[in-house]
């Protein structure tokens, strides 16, 4: 059997609305292996004020020595400026986990193929650039974008994650990415991740439909972005 956890869930630092403790003891109590703190990063507009990142960081240090389970200290860095992520190199150097989702962007289409082209483009530029561990809900942007790409743009990119050693987010609560695109990326060796996007110690661990889907492509426990933490 496949361990649970949850590598996506934010506190009170952004818009979560429960300390970083709390989540901790949700996800104890919910019997998951490990937990990572994600608060957003401070160009979102509930992300965490950068005067805030000392004690966001101090406090996420002080639940992971108490907790009973592997507890990581991360962020999901906002995808801005056309590629660019909201974090520095120092903080990333202070951080077990950094995590990378695109919330905005400057197209004004509803058209769902330009979305996917802009989406892609910039989320490409993010990682050639920058530290990402995980990319979380992947292609996701008003909708599942994925099936408004060509076959070759995303075999592409997922050949581009598995060089760079990124994982895909299997993230419970827009229940992204799709079967085959999970698929390619274990064919490619590119490491799976799960996370709820919890925003609610209600929420953390409710990772049933990520782990459904693990059993359903036939993920093994080494193809877990969970084993560069546990061991």
């Amino acid at each position: 059997m496949l361990p649970r956890f949850d590598f996506h869930v934010h506190t009170l630092y952004s818009d979560g609305d429960a300390t970083a403790l709390a989540m901790v003891e949700a996800a104890e109590a919910r019997g998951l292996a490990a937990v990572a703190l994600t608060d957003h990063g401070p160009e979102l507009s509930v992300g965490i004020p950068r005067e805030r990142v000392p004690s966001m960081l101090r406090d996420a240090r002080l639940a992971q020595e108490d907790a009973g389970i592997e507890v990581l200290v991360g962020i999901e860095a906002n995808v801005v400026r056309g590629g660019s992520l909201d974090v520095d190199e120092r903080l990333m150097d202070e951080l077990d986990l950094v995590l990378a989702g695109l919330h905005t962007m400057k197209v004004t289409a509803d058209d769902p193929s330009e979305l996917a082209r802009e989406y892609l483009n910039t989320v490409t530029r993010a990682i050639q650039r920058q530290r990402v561990d995980v990319l979380a809900h992947p292609f996701q942007f008003r909708s599942y974008l994925a099936p408004y790409l060509t076959r070759e743009d995303l075999e592409g990119f997922i050949e581009l994650i598995a060089r760079r050693g990124i994982a895909i987010e299997l993230n419970s609560k827009y229940r992204v990415p799709d079967r085959d695109l999970i698929q390619a990326c274990l064919r490619e060796g590119v490491k799976l991740s799960v996370g709820t996007d919890a925003h609610t110690t209600t929420e953390v661990g409710r990772v049933d439909w990520p782990m459904a889907m693990l059993k359903r492509v036939g993920a093994r426990d080494e193809d877990l972005i969970l084993r560069r933490f546990l061991g």
